[in-house]
Formats: C-alpha cells, structure tokens, sequence
C-alpha cells in the first residue's frame, strides 16, 4: 500500500471536458429528430448517453480524492457544505429564473408543470419531488441527486468516523437490495434516498481510494480505459436489443468507475499535459451541462424558424448548434459563473473580517 500526494489529475481533466460533448450529441440528436426528422450519427434511437453517470462517478471520486485529507475533521464541515453550495446553487438558480421568464414569454417551452408550486419549491431547493417530475431546469434532475450524495458524504466530516462509515456501509447495502429487487417499498423518497445512481458516486468514491492508497501497473490502467470506453457502445446497443441483464445506469456506471480508475492511476503516476482549451472545457463543464438543453430549445426553434435546416442540411446544422450551445456554456462560465462565485466568496470574506474589525471609539 503506499499514499500519494494530491497533485492535479489532467487525464480526468481531459475526460471532464470530452463528456459535455457526448451529453450534448445525445440531447442534440434528440431534437434533430424532433424538429427536422434527421437521425445524427444514430443516436437518435438510444434514449440517453450515461454521461450524466460518468458525471456521477467522477464528482464521488473528486470529493474523496480533494478531501481524503480532511476525514473525521468536524471543523472542516462548514467549509466542505459552503463550498459545494456556492458551486452549484447560485448559478443553477439563476438560469432556472431566465429559463421561468422564457417561459412566461413564449409557454410553448413549458410540458406542464413547470410553473406549480410543488415543483417550484423542490426545483430551488433541489430536492425529490413528490411527484417525481423533473426540475423547472430539465436536466438538474442530476442535480437532485448530487446535493444528496454531498450530504451523505459529509458524514465523514463528524469525528466519530467509524460511525459514520457504518451508517453510509448499511445504507450502500440497502441500496444494493433495492437495486436487485430484493426489497421494494412503493414511496417516493425510498426511490430516491435508495437510488442506484448513490452506487455510482460510492463507485467514484472506490476508485479515488484504489489511485491514492494502490500503485497499479499502467498497462493494466489503459485496459481499464479501454474497456470502459468499449463498454459505452456496448450499453447503448444492449438498450435497444437486451443481450445483456444489466440495467442502462448500471451499466454505463460501471464503465465509467473502469475509466476513471484507469485515467487517475495514469495521473497519479505520470506527469501528463493537456491543451489549454480542454482544461477550460473542463473548467466550464458545469456550466454547459446545466445551459445546453435550455440553450438547445431555444436556438433549435429559431432555426427551424428560419429554414436554415434547408440551406445546410442534417450534418452542417447539427454541427452550428453543437458549436452555439459550447459557445454559450464557455460564456455562462466565464461571465456569469466564474464572476458570481468570486463575488460570493468576496462578500463573504469581507463579512467575516469586519466582524473581527476593532470597534473604533468616536470621541
């Protein structure tokens, strides 16, 4: 066994900037269908990419591999909750608010729901609905279930550690159960607080363990990324003519726990440089996730208005609207996110210095 220092992982760098775009090509080949019946690359019969479970992986394995350290540190709590909190919270707000006047302005966006109470309430506040419908902002369902998992993992802040392992051990356990079927209970909050995404997060979380506590051999490491990049395909095609009994999330899951194991052994072990525009695509991966669909709705029916489909095709059109929906997430995330995290963590700072300021006498 041996432990290595925390150093910066370029190769799951690399990778957080290649999903987006396969998340993208999903939803993107979705709405090609829908609107002008073209099929790109296929993809248009597969319901959905996995992405968003490698995403689920990959955020297990960062929050054990950045915060190994701090295990069992009480203290260190309030900063682990903070920090998640500004990362997701003020920007997803900010676009569901846009998202909720585009659709006082044109309700052709909304399916129905968006505007009741119930989902408003659950939506800001990214938790499970009771009826299970989707966020205002369609694709922060993920969402829902990463703020749980971040709870769940700050269990580990609490000094009575061993405790706390114990109680995430039984629930994991449960989990596995009510995956298999072997237990069922029909209640909302079961479905959720027992999800088989929790097992993907606790998948990353295995694995940023394996890379900082196991030196595995590299050729060993790039079969790992192999086989879980093989498995991707294998998955999709296995959802349309089942010759293999796993489940879609499963499965996809699984082949991104192999790939991140394989691409943080590589890290760990060899010093490796990506191009500048793959760290910010990284950097800005959050930021493109949760404004793509959105931005995908809105220029998909201003194309559609604007017969640009007959001028380019199925091929040159996909491609323009791939490129629109990076371009407005990279400029979400340099202009709104990045300068709304800096200006929270700002006003914070100057809060808390003022309150240790020496009170000055007036005489």
């Amino acid at each position: 066994m041996y432990t290595m220092e925390r150093k910066k992982l370029e190769l799951i760098q690399f990778s957080r900037a290649l999903v987006p775009f396969l998340v993208m090509l999903f939803h993107l080949s979705g709405t090609m269908m829908a609107y002008f019946d073209y099929n790109l690359l296929g993809f248009s019969f597969i319901p959905i990419s996995g992405g968003v479970n490698y995403f689920f992986a990959l955020s297990g394995f960062m929050m054990y591999y950045i915060y190994r350290g701090r295990i069992g540190q009480m203290h260190q709590l309030k900063s682990f909750l903070f920090n998640r909190f500004i990362r997701v919270y003020p920007l997803y707000w900010l676009l569901t608010c846009l998202f909720l006047f585009v659709l006082f302005l044109n309700p052709d966006f909304s399916v129905g729901h968006e505007t009741d109470i119930d989902t408003l309430i659950t939506s800001f506040l990214l938790i499970q609905s009771p009826t299970e419908l989707e966020p205002v902002l369609n694709v922060a369902w993920s969402l829902v279930h990463t703020v749980f998992f971040y709870f769940v993992f700050s269990l580990l802040f609490f000094s009575k550690v061993n405790i706390s392992r114990v109680i995430i051990t039984i629930w994991a356990l449960l989990t596995i159960a009510f995956s298999l079927g072997y237990l069922y209970i029909d209640h909302y909050l079961i479905r959720f607080f027992f999800n088989q995404y929790n097992l993907i997060f606790l998948a990353g979380i295995f694995c940023a363990y394996c890379i900082t506590h196991f030196k595995m051999n590299v050729k060993v490491s790039i079969l790992l990324i192999i086989i879980g990049g093989m498995g991707f395909p294998v998955i999709w095609l296995n959802s349309i003519h089942s010759f293999i009994p796993i489940s879609f999330d499963m499965g996809t899951g699984l082949a991104s726990a192999l790939i991140i194991l394989g691409l943080g052994s590589v890290d760990m072990q060899k010093d490796m440089n990506i191009p500048r525009i793959f760290n910010y695509i990284g950097n800005a991966a959050f930021s493109i996730y949760l404004s793509h669909n959105f931005a995908l709705d809105l220029l998909s029916e201003l194309i559609s208005q604007l017969s640009v489909y007959d001028y380019l095709g199925g091929w040159l059109t996909s491609m323009v609207l791939l490129f629109l929906m990076l371009s407005i997430g990279c400029l979400v995330h340099s202009f709104i996110e990045k300068p709304l995290v800096q200006l929270i963590k700002k006003g914070i700072f100057e809060k808390r210095n003022s309150l240790f300021d020496p009170v000055k006498k007036t005489v």
